[in-house]
């Protein structure tokens, strides 16, 4: 996975080395040169795996070569064992079809 600034005037970064710098040199932010895409059917079997099995499915072509799969697991394995609920992130019904996605469950309690 290749990275790019949003200013387009730094050098493209692999993910390894997007992490270990930061901002662009030319005060942008670096985003993927390209966006991993997901077929419906892809999308469609995700509907009965664990919240750290999607995880990893929509993380791991980010991160290219920088760490192997179960490096992968294993960072997200410990990032979520901190939250407070099973399904990590749930939907609340708050009215016919109305939803409330639950953000607050992990450590931060950020939103």
């Amino acid at each position: 996975m290749i990275y790019v600034s949003t200013r387009g005037k730094a050098p493209e970064l692999s993910f390894e080395e997007t992490m270990l710098t930061g901002l662009a040199r030319d005060g942008g932010l670096y985003v993927p040169k390209s966006i991993p895409k997901l077929s419906f059917g892809d999308i469609d079997q995700l509907k009965n795996n664990s919240y750290e099995e999607i995880a990893l499915r929509i993380i791991f072509p980010f991160v290219g070569k920088s760490f192997s799969e179960l490096e992968i697991i294993d960072i997200i394995e410990k990032t979520y064992s901190r939250f407070d609920h099973k399904s990590r992130a749930p939907m609340k019904k708050i009215a016919e079809n109305h939803f409330l996605l639950e953000l607050f469950h992990g450590p931060t309690l950020a939103f």
